[in-house]
């Protein structure tokens, strides 16, 4: 009797216990990273093509982005020009609510760190945070070439994968 009570037990596991587990795709078709350890960025296989082109030439002016339940930002990756005004157009095409929060690695890390303990009230010049359906707008200029991280730090999107990443070119 204690055999399928064990069984069951087991089938019922949540995928959270697993650290390769992602929202949209079977833990199979996540890649593990060869240290697990790293804090890095995950590495997350695509579930869903994106709605939106990543786009390889850089862009100024108006930038469009998609973020939805999937745990994907779209396009991904974006490239923008150093010195250039870039204003960010983000929809929330999810039923739950999203974050667009633009930094570097250090950055998502210490706002994961604000999230976490409850008292962020997303007042940063660097971010939205949007409810399902709702769009919003984000102007920003980048005074420097080099790689920065969207991330949405909503709990456990991010460790889902909603990364994407913010290339900036001179």
């Amino acid at each position: 009797m204690l055999l399928p009570v064990a069984v069951l037990i087991t089938a019922c596991a949540s995928p959270a216990a697993d650290p390769t587990w992602s929202y949209g795709s079977s833990p199979a078709a996540v890649a593990e990273s060869p240290d697990p350890t790293a804090s890095a960025v995950p590495s997350v296989a695509a579930s869903v093509a994106p709605s939106v082109a990543p786009s390889a030439a850089p862009l100024s002016g108006e930038v469009k982005v998609v973020m939805d339940d999937t745990m994907r930002f779209a396009p991904d990756p974006i490239t923008v020009k150093a010195s250039e005004e870039v204003t960010f157009v983000v929809t929330n095409d999810g039923l739950i609510v999203h974050e667009f929060f633009v930094g570097t690695a250090d950055e998502q890390v210490e706002h994961a760190a604000e999230m976490a303990a409850g008292g962020m009230s997303h007042g940063h010049d660097n971010a939205l945070s949007l409810k399902a359906g709702e769009s919003g707008s984000l102007t920003m200029t980048f005074a420097d070439a080099g790689s920065l991280i969207i991330g949405c730090h909503e709990p456990g999107h991010y460790d889902a994968g909603m990364v994407a990443t913010l290339t900036v070119v001179d």
